[in-house]
């Protein structure tokens, strides 16, 4: 080739591929380009490239070749080659603009990485600047969901990129995690979604988290320019930003050029795979000469060779020991912690065997355990799930019940259990004792075997519970509801590609000497850095000791997020399937003791001896208790369960019209009669083939999926109301949860209600006094002319109002001043309540991060603007920053509003403002002033100073209005508290129990509190709201008196006993509800609280000792954020339904308990007031005797002062 040469070389190192280009600069032309995938390999497989382009190019000679590189490894690779790196947002940006000039914003989708680049106009430069976004903390949204679920359905690689997107359904898949992605997807597939619309699904889930999270707030704008593997291959992927993003423009009117169909300013461009790449060369040409000057691969191969191995030893921070430092210290662990082998019961022959049977019906595998009367583990069973929990549990049953028969021993079952996904099924198929759900099962098995148990810490495949327990009670747990890192798949799938099975994961890491440290956080980001580790030259035992090694720190501090394991107990029970691998032991156990430090504690932790089997064996052990306290098995028996023929149905016949969801359900048949054993083939084959049913025999004709007498129908469904078919069923449904609602009133829906409707104010209007006589200026005419237009405007004036934060308390103080003047009450227009359409719908606006009250002020104020406005022309937008707020409280610091709270007023309004003023395009105002409450005075300046002008105002008129304002507010308050008490009598007379829910005013959205307490209220349990608790002189006597007389707290409002720092009040209204509920003996506590609520924080160890000092159950749902985790939400609802349960029984118990003495008190009282009648009148004889004749005895006098009268039964009183 031509020795004068200006070429630069391109080079892109990325997350999974290596693209590069030869660029000849003096002619702008690509000479050569390349795209490989390196299959972690990134050093290797760029020294392939380079060597190949020389070889293609014939260069001889790499004199004046630069180079420029960029990428996730490019930095790495670029100091052994020469070249220059280059910012990977700055090399596609120049690449954009060369190339496609008229472009505004790029979305470019890589492997593991995902960035939005929106470019606006420069008003002082007049150039173009760019505005990048990038994921950071979580892979979701980026190619490498889509190649790790493709690997799962096996899609032919031209098959998954000739997938579409338009004209198929779509079904619910996570956009926030990439495994919960798989999850759903798994689920579908399950159900027998087909693959095209389980793609289109997962576009559809990217697409909107990229378009939530990374556009932060800005639209993008035309041209969009779509780059990256995923954006450029996957046919589907760009139909759906065709689809999405036309529909933003539409909302926000941007203004599209003329004769092109919005879809196609939405393109995929010629060498998109090689932006980054060229733009690298673009950005060279502006460097001196001397920088990026191309040294040839040589290097690169050294690095390869020798150089890594000296870069290992620095990123192994030092660590030559592995994850142990001793033989012996490795020996004791094991001795300490490994799972011994079970060794089942062993039987006589003709022996009866009784115990009962717990069973966990798990997604991936059922298990099943013996339990003897003493609650010992006779006998257990293992299996993978064949996919059908019925087909399971006959499997697993029939393996118990062989090893008892094989021993020539007999069983009888005397009571059965069932946990897990599928216990409710298993309950009905085999009429078990008791459903349990699987944290509480777990409880009871962790208690059982280690009655010290402060923290269950459960890794399982997918999942993993933290559970937290006081005083035998389950008080919190934590499931990876927001991601799922940590769990034990990623190390099974992270051995099985070193080519090791999960059981030979331990050995392997226990071989490494030294490891690499992994950042805890997103699996795929460490899927990332185990290639960058494979880059380096770690080997795949050091790799696994890494990963062993972070376990730990994923499962506590990025997970769970419980830095200070200590304040949580010193008793730990380590279980689930993950805990079968002592690495991932020994680095919990190191991790564990490392917390503890200094604290003078010495953390207990213990390897659960049944860690796989703890579900099943908890449920045979809660069948031990119901048999115990007198309940007898209604299980259908061993000969039946043999004989169980079933068949499911899910179609389009089963699908659910009692709502707008339309949800599809599975038909599960079932019959359980007994059959002879040479019938059962003919029969199973039978029923399951069974098309037409004759007429006469069909059970359910309203149905589209007939049943045979003699057949049982269990339903699938995600809600009660699906779990029938007929309407009148449903109905029957419906009334039967409204009858047990309203014996079980919900204040906080109650409040949720009210908070908006009106409080009908006298009006406090001043009519506009006409100047008159001679001497009227022109002013004065002028002004009372404006006023009485403003008077006249008042009726007819539109405000809305966003349902959000404090207003759920504040609103009937703002809307009766406003009624007071003379706005009709018709005339406020309010925000919907929260839901995900609304949120997601409004979320594309931009997202303020620290919790979900505060994310969904965009959406709130979105929805007046584009849903409400329409209906009803909104005039303004009223959403006060309400700096602090009334207060029952006494001897408190302060009252003031969290500071998010007042900062997410003004925040909102700036995602209205920053691309133009939206509220202005409405014709409408955003009003927010700055008010504080808790002053009456204050409250009227700054309603005056802002409304004075737009309403025409006197000050007399605003103080009245202002005052009419308060009263509206103590009304609704003083309401709720009469609901409160009514209710509370009640509870006191049935000695029933209520639950207290210390929680935020905008916790009564039920959208932010995901309507749970309303399945407290289904469970048959009246739920409180805080700050409308009863307060009465004569609870708050009962209550605080004691504590008042004793010098303890100065009034019932103080709560400087519990918490000094009483400055915001809703942490200051919590506090005092939980010393409430904490002396009511008819109530518990149940905190609620936002994901990253700042202020809840400090005082969750505070609310918690409060209640459970006293011996009252407290529990708490602390991780509300926008995503609704139905099934995390079923299960907790479920374990505190449970130990309410047993805490109501233990009232119960305990009243019964008192009752019966003071009975037999009373009756001893009755012997001991007869006996002193009777020493009466024998004080009146004269020979004070008694006389006692027994057994024919002679006569004995004894004096009456010796008499004393003693009863056996009271002895023991």
């Amino acid at each position: 080739m031509n020795s004068k040469r200006n070429y630069s070389i391109g080079f892109d190192v990325g997350s999974t591929t290596v693209k590069a280009v030869m660029i000849d600069t003096d002619k702008d032309e690509i000479i050569w380009s390349d795209y490989q995938r390196h299959d972690t390999k990134q050093p290797e497989k760029s020294l392939e490239l380079l060597k190949k382009m020389e070889s293609d190019l014939d260069l001889q000679d790499v004199t004046g070749i630069r180079c420029f590189i960029t990428g996730s490894g490019g930095s790495n690779i670029g100091k052994h080659i020469g070249g220059k790196f280059v910012q990977e947002v700055n090399a596609v940006s120049l690449a954009v603009e060369k190339l496609y000039p008229a472009t505004h914003s790029v979305i470019e989708l890589g492997g593991q990485d995902a960035k939005i680049i929106i470019f606006k106009p420069d008003e002082e430069t007049g150039k173009k600047k760019k505005i990048p976004s990038m994921n950071d903390k979580c892979a979701g949204g980026t190619g490498a969901v889509i190649d790790k679920i493709n690997a799962k359905l096996k899609i032919p690689a031209d098959e998954l990129c000739n997938m579409g997107y338009y004209d198929l359904r779509l079904h619910p898949v996570a956009g926030k995690c990439g495994v919960f992605a798989e999850t759903d997807i798994n689920g579908l597939q399950k159900s027998g979604v087909p693959a095209d619309q389980l793609m289109a699904s997962l576009f559809e889930s990217i697409i909107q988290q990229n378009i939530s999270v990374l556009t932060r707030g800005h639209t993008l704008m035309p041209e969009v320019l779509l780059l990256g593997g995923p954006n450029c291959y996957i046919k589907g992927m760009k139909e759906c930003w065709q689809y999405n993003i036309p529909k933003i423009w539409e909302e926000r009117k941007v203004k599209l050029p003329e004769g092109i169909a919005p879809e196609d300013l939405i393109k995929v461009p010629d060498n998109a795979q090689y932006f980054a790449a060229i733009g690298a060369v673009e950005y060279g040409k502006e460097e001196e000469d001397h920088i990026g000057v191309y040294a040839g691969w040589k290097g690169l191969e050294h690095y390869i060779l020798v150089g890594r191995e000296e870069e290992k030893k620095k990123m192994s921070g030092g660590n030559t020991v592995g994850l142990y430092k001793t033989d012996t210290e490795l020996m004791e662990f094991k001795k300490k912690h490994k799972i011994e082998k079970f060794i089942p019961a062993v039987f006589k022959p003709g022996e009866l065997v009784q115990g009962f049977i717990g069973i966990d019906g798990g997604s991936t595998s059922t298990k099943a355990a013996l339990v003897s009367h003493d609650k010992e583990v006779l006998l257990k069973a293992y299996q993978l799930s064949k996919g059908n929990p019925i087909e399971d549990t006959i499997d697993i049953l029939t393996n118990i019940h062989k090893q008892v028969e094989d021993q020539g021993a007999t069983l009888e079952i005397l009571g059965v259990g069932t946990t897990g996904y599928a216990k409710d099924i298993l309950k009905d198929v085999l009429q078990a004792d008791v459903a349990l759900v699987e944290t509480v099962a777990h409880t009871q098995a962790g208690l059982h075997f280690y009655p010290e148990t402060d923290v269950i810490c459960d890794v399982g495949g997918q999942d993993i519970k933290i559970i937290i327990l006081n005083q035998g009670r389950v008080v919190d747990f934590k499931l990876n509801t927001q991601c799922s890192a940590g769990n034990g798949y990623f190390l099974q799938s992270t051995a099985q590609g070193f080519g090791y099975t999960v059981e030979e994961f331990a050995d392997k890491a226990f071989e490494a000497s030294t490891f690499p440290k992994f950042g805890y956080g997103c699996a795929v980001f460490m899927q990332s850095d185990i290639v960058d580790f494979q880059r380096q030259g770690w080997k795949a035992e050091e790799i696994m000791a890494g990963l062993a090694n972070v376990l730990p720190k994923n499962i506590w501090l990025y997970v769970s997020q419980i830095p200070n394991l200590a304040k949580l107990g010193s008793t730990f029970v380590l279980q689930g399937g993950t805990q079968h691998n002592l690495a991932a032991v020994k680095t919990q156990v190191d991790f564990i003791e490392e917390r503890f430090k200094g604290s003078g504690i010495e953390p207990k932790v213990f390897v659960h001896k049944h860690t796989g089997e703890a579900g099943a064996i908890g449920c045979g052990i809660e069948a031990a208790r119901l048999y115990q306290n007198g309940k007898r098995t209604e299980f259908i028996g061993m000969e039946r369960v043999a004989n169980i023929l079933y068949k499911t149905t899910r179609e389009e016949s089963t699908r659910c019209y009692f709502c707008k969801n339309k949800c599809l359900r599975t038909f599960i048949d079932v019959k359980t009669e007994s059959i002879p054993a040479d019938r059962i083939e003919e029969e199973k084959k039978k029923f399951l083939e069974l098309q037409v049913i004759e007429p006469e025999k069909i059970v359910n004709p309203k149905s589209k999926v007939p049943m045979e007498s003699g057949t049982q129908r269990l339903i699938i469904a995600t809600c009660e109301k699906g779990t029938v078919e007929d309407v009148a069923d449903m109905r029957g449904i419906k009334q039967g949860i409204d009858d047990i609602k309203k014996s079980n009133p919900n204040i906080i829906e109650e409040a949720a209600k009210i908070a908006w409707v009106s409080y009908k104010p006298e009006s406090v209007k001043e009519e506009a006094a006409e100047p008159k006589g001679l001497f009227v200026s022109k002013k004065q005419k002028e002004e009372y002319a404006d006023r009485a237009s403003k008077l006249e405007m008042r009726s007819k004036l539109v405000i809305g109002i966003p349902r959000v934060l404090n207003m759920y308390q504040h609103t009937p103080f703002f809307t009766a001043y406003f009624e007071s003047l003379g706005v009709k009450p018709g005339n406020f227009v309010f925000s919907e309540f929260t839901s995900e359409e609304m949120y997601k719908a409004g979320a594309k606006r931009g997202s303020i991060d620290p919790c979900f009250p505060s994310k969904v002020a965009i959406p709130h104020i979105h929805n007046l603007l584009y849903v409400q406005n329409k209906k009803k022309k909104i005039d303004f937008i009223f959403s006060p920053i309400v700096d602090n707020m009334p207060s029952e409280l006494e001897f408190a610091q302060a009252h003031n509003s969290c500071p998010t709270i007042t900062a997410t007023i003004e925040a909102a309004k700036a995602a209205f403002i920053k691309e133009g003023d939206l509220f202005n395009e409405f014709e409408t105002e955003y009003v927010n002033p700055f008010i504080q409450l808790f002053n009456m005075q204050l409250t009227a300046k700054q309603m005056y100073e802002c409304f004075a002008d737009r309403l025409g105002l006197t000050e007399s008129e605003n103080m009245n209005a202002v005052k009419a304002g308060y009263k509206a507010y103590y009304e609704f308050v003083n309401d709720l508290k009469q609901q409160s008490s009514e209710v509370l009598k009640r509870l006191e007379k049935e000695n029933k129990i209520g639950i207290v829910v210390l929680a935020r005013p905008y916790h009564n959205d039920p959208g932010i509190n995901h309507e749970i307490l309303e399945e407290f209220q289904k469970l048959g349990y009246p739920v409180f709201y805080q700050d409308t608790l009863p307060t009465d002189e004569e609870t708050l006597e009962m209550l605080f008196g004691d504590e008042i007389k004793a010098g303890i707290i100065r009034s019932p409002f103080d709560i400087e006993d519990v918490w000094k720092n009483s400055y915001s009040e809703n942490t200051s209204r919590k506090v005092w509800a939980a010393k409430y509920a904490a002396r009511h003996p008819n109530l518990i506590a149940l905190e609620l609280s936002s994901f990253k609520c700042g202020h809840d924080a400090p005082i969750y160890t505070v609310i918690q000792e409060i209640v459970e000092d006293s011996g009252t159950p407290y529990f708490s749902f602390k991780d509300i954020d926008e995503n609704k985790p139905a099934g995390s939400i079923k299960i907790r609802v479920e374990t505190i339904g449970y130990f309410l349960r047993r805490y109501r029984e233990d009232i119960v118990m305990k009243t019964e308990k008192i009752k019966t003495i003071e009975e037999s008190l009373k009756e001893f009282e009755n012997k001991i007031r007869k006996n002193l009648e009777l020493q009466e009148r024998l004080n009146n004889l004269k020979e004070r005797e008694y006389v006692s004749e027994k057994n024919g005895t002679a006569p004995v006098v004894i004096p009456v002062e010796d008499i004393k009268i003693i009863d056996k039964e009271m002895q023991g009183v």
